[in-house]
C-alpha cells in the first residue's frame, strides 16, 4: 500500500493546471486514516451486500448469467449460485448480478447508484489470487465510495434524469478506480482504470423491471475489474475522459460544465462520513422505501382499519416517481417497481417482503382491489434537498372525511436512521432463509461481519462458499 497524504489532506500536485480528473486519482491512490465512522460503515455494507448476494444466488436472472458462463472457464474466484469457481471478471459479474437481483441492495445518494452491489462483488473477486485483508478491502471501498460520489456531483441528477442507469456508468467507473486502487496501482493506473470504464459503461433505465436491471450492475463490475486489469498491465487511456468534447460527462449528459465541482471539499471529509448508505428495508426499488413508510406509520394508528380507507395517495419527486413504471404490473419484476403494488402489499399484510415478488404473489386479488385506489403525485424535482434524497409525502383519505398524512425524508436504514446491528442480522437471516440456508445464517453473518478485520479476505470468501455449498 503506497504512503503518502491521509484521507484529510487533499493532494499537493505542484501542477495548477491538473485536470480535476487526475487531481481525483491523484487523491484515491494513497488516501490513509480513515474515521472509525466510515470504516464501520464500510463493514455494515459489506455485511448487507453478502446477505444480498446469497438472497439473490438462486434467482433467474443470476441462473442465467451462469448458465451464460459455462464455457468461460473455471478460475479461483468464489461465485454465488456457480458450482464451480469462476475468473475473476466473470466472477464479478454474477456477483454482482446476485447483489441486485432482489433490488434489496443499498442505495448511494451522491451518484444516484446502488453503490455497494457494483463496488463488493469487484472487490472481492480480487482477493483470491493475492493475500488482501480487511484493511485493504475496507480502504478500496470507502474510496470507490467516494469517486462515485464526486463523478455523481459532475453528472447528476441531469444523467439520470435523462435514462442513464447510474449503477451501470458512475458505478463502473468509480469502481474500476477502487479496483486498482486494491491491486495497488498507482494515480496514473487508476486515471488509466476509470478512464478506460468510461468505454465500457453503459445501461438504460429503460430496463427497469427486467431481468436485465440486475445484470447492470454485474457487468459493471465485470467493466471495474476488467478496466483495472488493463491499467495493471499498461494500457494507457486518456486523461481527460469526462469533460469537454466527447467527454463521457458531456455526451451523457452531465448537470455541471465545470469538473472542478468534484474537487470541492476532497479531503476534508468523505462521502461515507456525510452522505453514507441507505441500507434496504424493503426488497423493491428505493424510489418507494419513504411511501411505504409513510404508510407504514399511518396504518399503525390504533383503531385504523382498512374498510374506513377510501383511497391513498402520496407525492414524491417526477424523477423518483418515473422510476415507479408499474401501475398494474404482471409479474415479479415489474411488482417491485410499482409504488402502487408495493404500498397495497404494506397496506393489506403490513410488510413488503421477498415473499411479495413471486409469480403467484403479484397476481393476489387482494392487493389488485387495492391499486386503483392508490395514486402517485409527482412534484417538481428541484424540490429534492440533496441528491436522489427527498421527501415522500403519504396520505390516506378515510371514508368519513378526514384526511392522515405522514412525511418521511429519512426512512430506517439510511445514515440518519440507521439499522441496528440487531437489524442488520434479521435482514441477514431473512436473506439466507430465502435462498434456503436458513440454518447457516449465523455462521455466515459472522463471517460477513468478520471482513472487516480479516487477515485473508480470500480465506473468508471460501469459507462462505463451503457454507452455502454444504447447505
Amino acid at each position: 500500500m503506497m504512503n503518502a497524504a491521509t484521507a484529510h489532506e487533499a493532494p499537493d500536485t505542484g501542477n495548477e493546471g491538473i485536470s480535476a480528473f487526475r487531481a481525483l486519482c491523484e487523491w484515491a491512490a494513497p488516501a490513509l486514516d480513515f474515521s472509525p465512522l466510515a470504516r464501520r460503515r464500510a463493514e455494515d455494507a459489506l455485511v448487507d451486500i453478502i446477505a444480498c448476494m446469497i438472497a439473490g444466488m438462486n434467482e433467474a436472472s443470476t441462473n442465467a448469467v451462469v448458465k451464460a458462463l459455462e464455457d468461460c472457464g473455471k478460475g479461483p474466484c468464489f461465485a454465488f449460485g456457480a458450482s464451480q469457481g469462476l475468473p475473476a471478471p466473470w466472477a464479478a459479474l454474477v456477483n454482482g448480478t446476485a447483489a441486485h437481483a432482489l433490488d434489496f441492495d443499498d442505495n448511494f445518494a451522491p451518484a444516484f447508484t446502488h453503490a455497494t452491489a457494483v463496488l463488493a462483488p469487484a472487490l472481492l473477486s480480487l482477493v483470491n489470487d493475492r493475500k488482501v485483508d480487511g484493511t485493504g478491502l475496507v480502504e478500496a471501498f470507502i474510496v470507490g465510495l467516494e469517486l462515485q460520489g464526486r463523478l455523481g456531483r459532475l453528472m447528476q441528477p441531469d444523467h439520470y434524469r435523462r435514462g442513464w442507469h447510474s449503477t451501470s456508468t458512475i458505478g463502473a467507473i468509480g469502481t474500476a478506480g477502487a479496483c486498482t486502487r486494491l491491486l495497488g496501482g498507482s494515480p496514473d493506473q487508476i486515471l488509466s482504470a476509470m478512464s478506460a470504464a468510461t468505454s465500457m459503461a453503459g445501461g438504460s433505465k429503460r430496463q427497469f423491471g427486467s431481468m436485465m436491471k440486475p445484470i447492470h450492475a454485474g457487468l459493471a463490475a465485470k467493466n471495474a475489474v476488467l478496466s483495472a486489469s488493463l491499467a495493471m498491465a499498461g494500457i494507457v487511456a486518456n486523461d481527460d475522459p469526462l469533460g469537454g468534447d466527447w467527454g463521457f460527462a458531456s455526451m451523457t449528459g452531465a448537470g455541471h460544465i465545470d469538473p472542478e465541482v468534484m474537487m470541492e471539499g476532497l479531503g476534508e471529509a468523505l462521502e461515507i462520513e456525510t452522505s453514507g448508505l441507505l441500507a434496504k428495508r424493503f426488497p423493491c426499488c428505493g424510489a418507494a422505501h419513504r411511501s411505504i413508510e409513510g404508510l407504514e406509520i399511518l396504518i399503525r394508528e390504533p383503531g385504523l382499519f382498512p374498510d374506513a380507507i377510501e383511497r391513498i395517495e402520496t407525492s414524491l419527486p417526477e424523477m423518483a416517481l418515473r422510476n415507479l413504471r408499474f401501475d398494474c404490473p404482471t409479474d415479479e419484476t415489474e411488482a417491485r417497481f410499482s409504488g402502487t403494488y408495493c404500498m397495497a402489499r404494506m397496506l393489506v399484510d403490513g410488510d413488503v417482503e421477498l415473499g411479495h415478488f413471486t409469480a403467484d404473489s403479484v397476481h393476489d386479488k387482494r392487493i389488485a382491489a387495492w391499486i386503483p385506489r392508490i395514486r402517485l403525485i409527482a412534484y417538481d424535482d428541484a424540490l429534492m434537498v440533496d441528491g436522489a434524497n427527498f421527501e415522500a409525502a403519504t396520505r390516506i383519505f378515510l371514508k368519513d372525511g378526514r384526511v392522515m398524512e405522514a412525511s418521511v425524508s429519512h426512512p430506517r436504514g439510511s445514515p440518519e436512521n440507521p439499522l441496528s446491528d440487531g437489524d442488520l442480522f434479521a435482514k441477514f437471516r431473512t436473506c439466507c432463509d430465502w435462498s434456503g440456508h436458513e440454518t447457516a445464517a449465523e455462521p455466515l453473518f459472522q463471517l460477513a461481519r468478520s471482513l472487516g478485520t480479516a487477515n485473508d479476505i480470500g480465506e473468508i470468501m471460501a469459507v462462505i462458499g463451503r457454507k452455502l455449498r454444504s447447505h
